[in-house]
């Protein structure tokens, strides 16, 4: 499914077509006439995503991440080759993933979301370039875009394991979905420039931007700034690069959470 980003009424484009970008706006995709069109639903915090499909229009999402949809709508649950699905899984993506499909003859619409309680994210993957999520954010993606893993080592240290799910757009552009633990922020790191980040706040990033994991300067703030590990995240490239973050940290708070049920024992 290709995506086809038009211009708006006022000639601005809607999306840089050669650049990942947040879609801040559904609305903007809905003059799109591949992409499927799509709203929130939950309010902020809870937020899931209402995903219409034209007839025999058809989106793929990891398992078991379908709250409802319309009877019409037929779920196919594949794996793909062999060789991917294990790699999938060392993402924490599931075995199987599903692909809807309307097979009506009008318009259908399905609920997605993930597990984190927050907002969700669209995602613009222009053809040749790819994404990487963390693992507990991918919830569904155009049926054309790959769903595969990559390996960052760095990842032992910032908490999320050594995977990330990385979704490719081999052929044609795509959008993907995905769940923040809170809200989602972009940041643009311009050539030369450099972010420091907490390594509980990423969500997502550039699959060709390298993530250098240190920890806080000097003793005391090594020790006592609270702040532990974080990422800096330099743009050594001419071209401005994107970090996608969540809000609030999740490896934080779960922290937070295992301190306060061993203190109750």
């Amino acid at each position: 499914m290709a995506v086809t980003i038009k211009n708006s009424n006022n000639n601005n484009k809607i999306l840089n077509k050669s650049n990942i970008s947040l879609i801040k706006n559904s609305k903007l995709v809905r003059n799109n006439t591949n992409a499927p069109l799509y709203s929130y639903e939950g309010g902020d915090g809870f937020q899931c995503v209402k995903i219409i499909l034209k007839p025999n229009q058809s989106i793929r999402a990891d398992a078991g991440s379908m709250n409802y949809m319309n009877s019409n709508i037929e779920i196919s649950t594949q794996t793909g080759s062999l060789v991917s699905a294990i790699v999938r899984t060392l993402s924490a993506t599931s075995f199987f993933y599903n692909i809807f499909t309307n097979k009506g003859k009008e318009n259908a619409h399905i609920n997605l979301s993930g597990i984190n309680p927050g907002n969700i994210g669209a995602f613009y993957i222009p053809k040749g370039q790819s994404l990487n999520l963390v693992s507990s954010s991918y919830i569904c993606s155009t049926p054309n875009l790959e769903i595969t893993t990559d390996v960052r080592m760095g990842g032992l240290l910032t908490g999320y394991g050594i995977t990330y799910v990385k979704i490719y757009a081999k052929d044609s552009d795509g959008i993907v979905w995905g769940a923040a633990f809170g809200n989602v922020i972009e940041k643009i790191i311009k050539p030369g420039d450099s972010l420091i980040i907490d390594n509980g706040v990423i969500m997502g990033f550039e699959a060709n931007i390298e993530i250098k994991t240190n920890v806080m300067r000097g003793f005391t703030s090594m020790f006592f700034s609270g702040e532990g590990l974080v990422s800096k995240i330099t743009n050594n490239n001419n071209k401005n690069l994107k970090m996608f973050l969540q809000s609030r940290s999740k490896t934080a708070y779960l922290d937070y959470l295992k301190n306060k049920l061993v203190s109750k024992k």
